[in-house]
């Protein structure tokens, strides 16, 4: 007895993904232009960003020539 024909399609596992748009006719306000007055009063001020670079030390260095000198041992030794 064959039951191809009645068997059930099988369950979904997960629902379809919602749309990745805002459906047709609704849109989203955009956001206040750096400087625009806001509703606490205060505007929007981009935060001044500095153009000096700072030294890090020679660490980084040091540990270049430290890893160097290990891998040239370790390649000697074995």
């Amino acid at each position: 007895m064959s039951y191809y024909g009645q068997q059930q399609p099988p369950p979904q596992a997960y629902p379809p993904p919602p749309s990745a748009y805002p459906p047709p006719g609704q849109t989203y306000p955009m956001p206040p232009q750096v400087g625009d007055p806001v509703k606490d009063g205060g505007a929007v001020v981009a935060q001044p960003v500095s153009a000096e670079t700072q030294s890090r030390g020679d660490g980084f260095w040091r540990g270049c020539c430290a890893a160097l000198c290990c891998c040239c041992l370790l390649d000697m030794c074995f």
